[in-house]
């Protein structure tokens, strides 16, 4: 799928500009390469909703395809603390995932080592690995997503937005918003943010943020429900402890987990795509090569007229 418009046939009814799908019309000149085409953002009569939504926010961003790759530069995009928090986050998933499998299989090969007894190491594991996870997801890299590099944590009415028309653009029923690739690698320096986020970056954090907490209260239950004498403070987080049988609780748990993983894994998929490696690059390095705007070089709007500037979509975010 992509943004530039069909190759003209040699028939004489197509001879006259072709409406491209997504309602932009080609301006340029007949017979030129498919690169060198150039478009011009006009509505259309009697459009759906979708549509609307899609004119709406390509008339924010198409600007932004007039930024010349030339004129990026090394931008941070994350801080120290949060390139520690999320890959503390990857490894305590793994742990405390592949403790919970150990539990659900029995077996612990290697953990029964000499005097270790192999559901034990992996009780250990797995509670106290479940508790650090609970605080790094909850409130260790929120503050540093939020308060350290400066990033939403809040989804905003624009990403709901964006959201349907990147939904319906994946799965082949609208274009790619032109200008948005651009945007999302666009740092405004006035507002202090990054002009476009893809909000699946911030829905995944609702999504985890949910099943954390219901994987940790569930697992506090489960682990009250287990103890003797539990201690005050496991007393209180178990409080669900007794509201169900415990097999029920025990299910309500691992339907947490497949969730969580289910996410982690929408999360990595989006990750390795080759257009956006520069953002997983950058969960390393801290940086990306981006453009940095302000009041004097913020794009300016395109007209909606048969000279505007060109522009080239892409569909691979």
């Amino acid at each position: 799928m992509s943004d530039r418009p069909a190759p003209p046939s040699d028939s004489p009814s197509d001879r006259s500009d072709p409406v491209r799908p997504d309602g932009g019309e080609s301006t340029g000149p007949h017979g030129s390469d498919a690169d060198d085409r150039v478009g011009r953002v006009v509505r259309l009569p009697g459009g759906s909703s979708p549509a609307t939504l899609w004119w709406e926010l390509a008339e924010r961003y198409e600007p932004y395809v007039t930024l010349e790759k030339d004129d990026q530069e090394t931008v941070r995009r994350w801080g120290f603390g949060s390139i520690v928090s999320h890959w503390t986050l990857v490894l305590l998933m793994a742990v405390v995932a592949g403790t919970g499998f150990l539990f659900w299989t029995g077996w612990y090969g290697p953990l029964n080592a000499g005097i270790w007894d192999g559901y034990q190491v992996s009780f250990y594991l797995h509670t106290w690995g479940g508790v650090t996870l609970a605080v790094v997801a909850l409130l260790v890299f929120p503050m540093y997503h939020k308060f350290a590099d400066g990033h939403r944590l809040l989804v905003t009415p624009q990403q709901l937005k964006e959201q349907v028309v990147i939904t319906l653009s994946f799965l082949g029923v609208l274009r790619y918003i032109p200008g948005y690739k651009q945007a999302r690698r666009t740092y405004d320096e006035d507002d202090g943010e990054w002009v476009g986020y893809h909000p699946m970056q911030t829905v995944f954090w609702y999504v985890t943020w949910f099943f954390v907490i219901a994987l940790s209260l569930t697992g506090f239950a489960l682990w009250a429900d287990l103890a003797t004498d539990p201690v005050w403070w496991l007393a209180t987080l178990g409080f669900m402890a007794g509201w169900l049988p415990y097999e029920t609780m025990l299910q309500l748990h691992l339907l947490a987990t497949f969730w969580v993983l289910a996410a982690v894994a929408v999360h990595v998929y989006f990750a390795v795509m080759p257009s956006n490696v520069d953002f997983l690059r950058s969960m390393v390095t801290g940086t990306v090569e981006a453009w940095s705007v302000d009041d004097d070089t913020r794009p300016a709007p395109i007209e909606d007229s048969s000279d505007a500037p060109p522009t080239e979509g892409t569909d691979d975010d």
